[in-house]
């Protein structure tokens, strides 16, 4: 049988119910398929999807919030000597919850609970490369501005490059390379720090890259303010984030709590090694600065000395905590309090979205408006500073404004919108297969017979 010839029943011949024939004659021409998966598939989201999309993005506004507060609001009062709060909460814990986010984006942009494979997995692994030296290369670009701050984008790209051997893990898969990072990282790093002299490369450029290359990739590595071998802990707890439902509710209860417990967990254990096992005073004995005890209370309390080299006199320094010290349990507490961050946005998202909104289209264009506060206090900010509220206070509300009415009239931020049309076209044409090795095409036009009979196998 044949379809009617009336128009409302012509469909295309994929779409034909289980027997019916096309009708006969010429059809339009089909490009040659080349293998190659469609950039962007087309998938229709749910509220929930939607819910968790907005949410990642409002606890991504969260950290940059806390980024500026640090880099802004003193560490401590002048009269008594105590951190501040926006110390307390946000220092070091604010660009964790940026690794974490950057490993859930990782596994987002490669399929989410349904890994890509084959082909499309060519194509997401060879965009994710290409995006990942765009941040690398603009990362060490902006670090021969005159910078005040340690910029994180080298390192960022450079978590995108390494992660890409582990796109294919699943979600238990992910977790225990997470944990193996957090385990090993710091015995690498701190190893490396006692057994090799160098000189730690702070703002690493294409300069440093070329003329000073052992020291600037050991920074990158191990011994910078971020160093991969103990970030790619947050990175790949991330990437397991991204392969499950983080749209239902009950995961997103658990991620608050199990977030907490973990932040909890590893400040009691950190406490008991150093003031009842007694690591503590091992580590005060062995402490090469001077300073003694005061030092490396403000050790755990501020986090390593800018600019001094790593103390590595006792093996006890692996016990502490404090914001980028880079041991297990400073690990532990920033990804508890991510994890935690992390879900209570989620659960916010899911009934005031529409007050978040200043804080989600800012976390749609963290590049954005992370070099914009960069260049900001290099550039406008004196070092000496004064009025330090009111310097913070202008950069998150020039961000808020700026972030809501450009997302909602144009969309994505203005250097996001590049790195990610650069990174697809270029992803494509480093997976599409060369015109030699493509199939030709049958010699016969598209709706024509050949002669000959046919034959069922």
């Amino acid at each position: 049988m044949t379809l009617d010839q009336n128009p409302h029943h012509l469909v295309p011949e994929g779409d034909l119910p289980p027997g019916v024939r096309p009708v006969p004659g010429r059809r339009p021409e089909r490009s040659v398929w080349t293998g190659i998966p469609d950039e962007t598939p087309s998938e229709d989201l749910t509220v929930g999807q939607r819910a968790r999309i907005v949410g990642l993005d409002a606890a991504r506004g969260f950290a940059l919030l806390g980024m500026i507060a640090v880099h802004t609001i003193p560490p401590y009062f002048e009269n008594t000597f105590t951190p501040t709060l926006s110390w307390t909460l946000f220092a070091g814990h604010a660009s964790a919850l940026f690794a974490l986010l950057a490993g859930i984006s990782l596994a987002l942009l490669t399929g989410g609970r349904n890994p890509h494979r084959r082909g499309r997995l060519k194509l997401s692994r060879n965009s994710l490369v290409v995006r990942a030296l765009l941040i690398l290369s603009f990362g060490l670009l902006l670090n021969y501005l005159p910078l005040q701050l340690f910029n994180i984008l080298p390192y960022y790209g450079l978590f995108f490059l390494l992660a890409i051997p582990f796109l294919r893990m699943g979600p238990l898969r992910l977790l225990l390379t997470g944990a193996l990072f957090a385990v090993i990282g710091p015995v690498v790093s701190f190893l490396v720090a006692a057994n090799f002299t160098y000189e730690v490369v702070y703002f690493p450029t294409f300069t440093t890259l070329y003329f000073s290359p052992v020291e600037t990739v050991l920074s990158l590595l191990v011994g910078g303010t971020f160093p991969a071998v103990t970030w790619l802990a947050f990175v790949c707890v991330g990437m397991a984030l991204g392969r499950i439902d983080l749209a239902r509710i009950p995961v997103q209860i658990q991620l608050l709590a199990s977030g907490a417990g973990l932040a909890v967990v590893s400040t009691v254990a950190s406490h008991f090694l150093l003031h009842t096992v007694g690591g503590w005073y091992a580590i005060v004995d062995a402490a090469e600065m001077d300073g003694g005890a005061s030092l490396v209370d403000k050790i755990l309390t501020y986090g390593p000395v800018d600019f001094q080299p790593r103390e590595t006199g006792s093996w006890w320094w692996l016990a502490i905590t404090g914001p980028h010290n880079n041991t297990l349990f400073s690990i532990g507490v920033s990804l508890g309090i991510a994890l935690a961050t992390l879900g209570a946005f989620l659960l916010l998202c899911q009934v005031w979205r529409e007050m978040l909104t200043p804080l989600i289209a800012a976390g749609s264009m963290t590049l954005t408006l992370y070099t914009a506060h960069q260049i900001f206090i290099a550039v406008l900010v004196p070092e000496e500073q004064t009025q330090l509220g009111l310097w913070f206070i202008l950069q998150i509300g020039a961000a808020a404004l700026f972030a809501t009415v450009w997302h909602q009239t144009v969309g994505r931020g203005p250097l996001e919108s590049p790195v990610n049309r650069i990174s697809k076209k270029l992803g494509a044409k480093l997976t599409s297969t060369p015109a030699s090795s493509t199939p030709s095409a049958p010699s016969a036009e598209p709706g024509r017979r050949r002669r000959g009979r046919n034959r069922r196998k």
